[in-house]
């Protein structure tokens, strides 16, 4: 069986992202990738201080590597890091397998593309209220949803996360969705890369 392990931002994502990863697989008809454990590495400054021991760390498991939704604020380009980062990795191991996927803003940017999963979990966002025309240009989408629910109920990542991700339209996403697009085509590459010798 093939395998796969995912590198996370936040304690959210650790119960989130393998949740969007199996469902994107099952999407695309694939059933045979086991994902590891998710490692939770933190926010983007400390994982680019600490990147060549994680990642050396993480090749160590043997399967192929994919970082998810480190915190990109304060970066102006983050596709400019992530290339950095990938740099960094085929020095210390040439030819591994390493997708990087830095969402604009955040995970939660995902949720706000899609008002049906969304209000699924969250049924006392009243109905009159508008869903974002441009989530990706969202900066806190956590205090967006929160501040949609009523006084005293806030969107909670390590309660709500994992709930919404598991009702959203995956092809939905893929068409409203860069960021989504782009985890979806990093999967699919990386699931199918070889580890080098």
């Amino acid at each position: 069986m093939r395998r796969l392990l995912t590198i996370v931002e936040g304690d959210g994502d650790v119960r989130a992202v393998p949740i969007l990863i199996r469902r994107t697989l099952e999407k695309n008809g694939i059933f045979d990738v086991g994902l590891l454990p998710t490692q939770r590495r933190g926010e983007y400054p400390s994982v680019k201080k600490n990147f060549d021991d994680y990642f050396v760390a993480a090749t160590k498991e043997n399967p192929p590597t994919y970082g998810l939704d480190f915190d990109s604020k304060g970066y102006d380009c983050p596709y400019r890091e992530a290339a950095l980062l990938l740099d960094r990795a085929q020095a210390l191991r040439p030819n591994w397998p390493l997708k990087i996927a830095f969402l604009m803003k955040e995970y939660e940017a995902l949720f706000l593309h899609d008002e049906q999963a969304t209000r699924i979990v969250f049924p006392d966002i009243p109905k009159q209220v508008e869903f974002p025309k441009s989530p990706h240009e969202i900066r806190g989408a956590k205090e967006w949803i929160s501040g949609k629910r009523p006084k005293g109920m806030a969107y909670k990542e390590t309660v709500h996360q994992a709930k919404i991700t598991a009702h959203l339209n995956l092809d939905l996403l893929h068409e409203r969705s860069r960021d989504f697009a782009h985890i979806e085509r990093a999967v699919l590459q990386l699931i199918d890369t070889p580890i080098p010798a």
